[in-house]
């Protein structure tokens, strides 16, 4: 069942045998489930989003200044560009470096994409034409919000805030213990999406050649 941050803070001191704030404050297990989920987040790339981000002539870098959304992505799986009319037509990401060597000068619609520093590159630059329309991106993205996460994901930020609470009750072998456990499961959540991404690419790599 999926849970809200309440719904989590009231496993959690259920785990501790604490059902109101006497040694763990209410504040203290929201900062620590919070904090969960961002590890979560990070280390796994599970929490994945699609925002829009609008052309704007002859400008090749987007920052959180023209999105917000682009201050929290983690990496970039596709992005697509409307050009309108029903048509539309997946960007090839690529190295940053071949940006005006091995690639087009000639301004026009968007062909390639890449990210670094929490920033996107569209490659060429927009014309007058193009501005305005848009590219939706598909990424990865950080967060604290528990609900973003998977259902079968959100025990794990529970779990971290019951390492955190041993180990303000100075029990450093048991939440030691925990943290090995979780980082395990973290490192399996991670190769498990690898492992997912790669065979859908595989399939997809197939289908095109028995096209």
């Amino acid at each position: 069942m999926a849970l809200t941050l309440t719904d989590a803070q009231n496993e959690l001191r259920s785990l501790l045998n604490e059902p109101t704030a006497v040694f763990w404050t209410d504040g203290e297990l929201e900062t620590w489930i919070k904090e969960g989920v961002r590890m979560i987040a990070s280390k796994t790339h599970a929490v994945e989003a699609e925002d829009d981000l609008t052309l704007v002539s002859s400008q090749l870098i987007y920052t959180a200044s023209d999105h917000s959304w682009i201050g929290d992505m983690l990496s970039p799986y596709a992005a697509i560009y409307n050009a309108g009319s029903g048509k539309y037509k997946g960007l090839e990401f690529i190295h940053p470096k071949q940006i005006g060597n091995s690639l087009t000068y000639t301004p026009g619609a968007p062909r390639y994409y890449t990210f670094h520093n929490r920033s996107i590159y569209v490659w060429p630059l927009p014309t007058t034409s193009t501005a305005g329309k848009t590219v939706s991106i598909l990424y990865a993205t950080e967060t604290e919000d528990i609900t973003a996460l998977k259902d079968e994901h959100q025990h794990l930020a529970i779990q971290w805030g019951q390492i955190r609470a041993m180990e303000k009750d100075m029990k450093w072998q048991a939440a030691a213990a925990q943290k090995q456990q979780f980082y395990s499961e973290l490192n399996f959540e991670k190769t498990d999406k690898s492992m997912r991404d790669a065979e859908g690419i595989r399939s997809v790599k197939a289908g095109k050649s028995h096209g």
